[in-house]
C-alpha cells in the first residue's frame, strides 16, 4: 500500500484513539505547518470546523463525501494545490469535527448550505471560487451554488447523485454485496461491512489489516453513526422532493466521475448531464477509479483541478 493512501484511509471518519488519533494529530500538525490550520466557530452546541488558508490567492473549496471530513478526503490534494491556491476544506455538519445542534432542521441539505455560508462570512471570504463537491458533498455544493452564486465561479459535480438517483438502487447494491442496507454500506458496523464499504470507494481496494479495519469501525464509523444516519435518513424521507427540484445554476457546471463507480454509476452522470444540458467537453472521466478518484489517483485529480483553475485565470 502506498504511504499516502495508508494515511488517508486512517483519516476517514471521526478520530478517537490509537492509530487513528495519532494520524489525526500528524495531519493537523502538517496542515498547520502549511498554513491551513483548523478553524472552528462555536455557537452553543453548534461547532463549525474548516481547514483554510486565506492569503488572497485564487480559492478552491472542496466538499467531502458522506461520513468523511475535509482533511480526511482531501489531505493529499490540498498539500499539492496549497502551493498555488488558497484551499477551503469544510467539515460538513455531523462530519469530521463539525457538530450540529441535533434539531431536525440541522440534518437537512439547507442546513449544510447555511453552514457553509456562515463559515465563509466568518472567514471574510467573499470572492467567487472553484467549488468541487463529491458524493453527498456534491448535493450540498449544488444547492449552495444555486442559492449563493456570488461565491461560485465554477461548480464541479464529482461522483455525486445531485438529484438523478434513487436510494433503492443503493439498497439493491448493498444486498448484492451481502450488506443489509445502504445504511450499513455507508456507515459500517463491523469488519465485513467496512470491507464492502471500501469496495465501493475503490476500484482496487488496497490491503488493510484486520486490526486497522477494527479501529476504523470502532473509533471511526460507529461513534459518528447515529447522527450521520440522520443525514441519510433525511434524504431518503425527502427523496421525491429533492429529485423533483430543478437547479437554476448561473455559473458553468462541470462533471467528473470515476469510470467504475458502482455506488453512483456513470448512468447517473449521464442523466445529470442530460437534464441540465451540460456539454460533453465539461465531462472528465477518471479511468480505473471508483467513487473517490482523488484518493486512488491523486496526481490525475490534482492535474484536473489545476486545468480548471488555469481556465479561470484566462477567463474561460
Amino acid at each position: 500500500m502506498k504511504p499516502w493512501l495508508f494515511l488517508i484511509l486512517l483519516s476517514i471518519g471521526t478520530f478517537s484513539c490509537n492509530v487513528l488519533k495519532v494520524v489525526d494529530r500528524k495531519q493537523e500538525k502538517r496542515f498547520s505547518k502549511e498554513e491551513m490550520p483548523l478553524v472552528q466557530f462555536r455557537d452553543g452546541r453548534v461547532i463549525r470546523s474548516v481547514h483554510v488558508r486565506n492569503t488572497g490567492r485564487p480559492k478552491i473549496m472542496l466538499l467531502h463525501g458522506y461520513g468523511a471530513s475535509g482533511i480526511g478526503q482531501y489531505y493529499r490534494t490540498a498539500l499539492d494545490l496549497n502551493a498555488d491556491y488558497d484551499l477551503i476544506l469544510p467539515d460538513l455538519l455531523y462530519c469530521g469535527k463539525s457538530r450540529g445542534d441535533e434539531s431536525e432542521e440541522s440534518y437537512t441539505i439547507a442546513a449544510q448550505v447555511e453552514h457553509l455560508k456562515i463559515m465563509l462570512d466568518s472567514l471574510n471570504v467573499h470572492e467567487p471560487m472553484l467549488v468541487i463537491g463529491n458524493s453527498y458533498g456534491g448535493i450540498v455544493a449544488s444547492y449552495f451554488a444555486e442559492k449563493y452564486p456570488e461565491w461560485v465561479n465554477k461548480l464541479v459535480i464529482y461522483d455525486s447523485p445531485v438529484n438523478e438517483y434513487r436510494l433503492s438502487y443503493a439498497d439493491s447494491l448493498a444486498h448484492r454485496m451481502e450488506v443489509p442496507s445502504v445504511l450499513e454500506l455507508l456507515s459500517p458496523t463491523n469488519i465485513h461491512e467496512n470491507r464492502k464499504s471500501l469496495d465501493i470507494v475503490f476500484y482496487d481496494q488496497p490491503y488493510i489489516p484486520r486490526f486497522l479495519r477494527r479501529q476504523m469501525v470502532k473509533y471511526g464509523s460507529v461513534p459518528a453513526r447515529p447522527s450521520q444516519l440522520k443525514l441519510l435518513e433525511h434524504l431518503i424521507q425527502h427523496e421525491t422532493a429533492y429529485n423533483e427540484h430543478f437547479f437554476q445554476w448561473k455559473m458553468p457546471v462541470y462533471v467528473c466521475w470515476g469510470q467504475y463507480d458502482e455506488l453512483i454509476p456513470m448512468q447517473t452522470c449521464r442523466a445529470v448531464m442530460k437534464r441540465y444540458q451540460i456539454p460533453e467537453h465539461r465531462l472528465h472521466v477518471f479511468p480505473h477509479t471508483a467513487h473517490a478518484a482523488n484518493v486512488e489517483y491523486p496526481e490525475a485529480f490534482i492535474e484536473y483541478v489545476r486545468s480548471l483553475m488555469n481556465e479561470m485565470a484566462i477567463g474561460k
